[in-house]
């Protein structure tokens, strides 16, 4: 059973996104300007509209405004599995001569699509069976114990609690393993990347664990905190003291909509500035540790 090396995969990744970065603009430049611009023009009348809906009570604005986001979540998918792709080829079968753009939408991208919405809907399938395994614990304890309904209850809640802990864990398991690999596999081998995954990430859940928390992990806490800065750290007031007020609780969340659209010009104008390094530490990982479980990399080619 081969082990990912995770001080050489962090090294290599860091060395990667930050020693070659105008490699990686070269990489993602285009996708990433496609993103931004079309992540504005959809989600700045997105929150805008939201936050109408949520004062007016008028839940049928909300089904077209849902549609325009489902559409834009597709793009983006779309998009980020021609940047992995990229990325993956870049470290494992690299082109000799520089390149200044790559946008291909090829059989490996549609691919990589194929295999994060079968991963999404595997992530559906798994919580839906947790739902009806946590209810149906929970009535036959509600049944064993008679005595009074308040312990029944409360038994019965305990069970729910347990498996939807349980299941928490499970489905981080399920995932990591079948996700961790997919975009390095199906960019050297083909496929849809998810058995190869499972399969090479066997006895490697807590490296790749570490290994995200060294690359991914601290690029994300630097966009969190310059859009918290950016927001305020009022944004994040869980405010409990409306939650008894139904109609506060609406307006609260429609003022957190306007926010969002009054601050997402800024906010994702600086997240352009951080893509190249929130894209390299996401995907570079991977290839890396996948070249060093199955040494797959070929010499550049010319």
């Amino acid at each position: 059973m081969n082990k990912i090396p995770v001080t050489q995969t962090v090294l290599e990744s860091y060395r990667f996104t930050f020693g070659g970065l105008s490699k990686v603009i070269g990489l993602i430049w285009l996708p990433i300007i496609i993103l931004t611009v079309g992540g504005y023009f959809t989600l700045v009348p997105y929150f805008s509209g939201m936050a109408g809906a949520l004062e007016s009570g008028d839940v049928s604005q909300q089904g077209s405004l849902m549609l325009r986001q489902l559409a834009l979540e597709i793009v983006m998918i779309v998009l980020m599995a021609m940047i992995a792709v990229a990325i993956s080829r870049e470290i494992l079968n690299p082109v000799r001569r520089p390149s200044f753009l790559r946008f291909a939408l090829g059989p490996a991208e549609l691919r990589v699509v194929g295999g994060l919405i079968a991963l999404f809907f595997l992530m559906i399938v798994f919580i839906f069976i947790l739902v009806v395994i946590g209810l149906v614990l929970g009535l036959a304890v509600n049944g064993v114990l008679p005595a009074g309904a308040a312990v029944g209850s409360k038994g019965g809640a305990g069970i729910g609690a347990l498996v939807g802990l349980i299941g928490f864990f499970g489905l981080v398991y399920v995932m990591v393993r079948l996700g961790f690999l997919l975009t390095p596999a199906v960019a050297m081998e083909g496929g849809f990347g998810l058995e190869r995954s499972w399969e090479l990430t066997k006895g490697n859940f807590w490296r790749i664990v570490a290994v995200i928390v060294a690359t991914l992990l601290p690029v994300l806490i630097v966009a969190m905190i310059i859009d918290l800065t950016i927001l305020g750290p009022d944004f994040l007031n869980p405010h409990l003291e409306l939650a008894h007020d139904p109609a506060a609780q609406m307006r609260h969340s429609a003022e957190q909509m306007r926010q969002m659209s009054a601050h997402l010009p800024l906010m994702m104008g600086i997240g352009f500035l951080l893509a190249p390094f929130t894209y390299g530490m996401t995907f570079a990982p991977a290839a890396f540790a996948y070249r060093a479980l199955t040494a797959k990399a070929q010499l550049p080619q010319s």
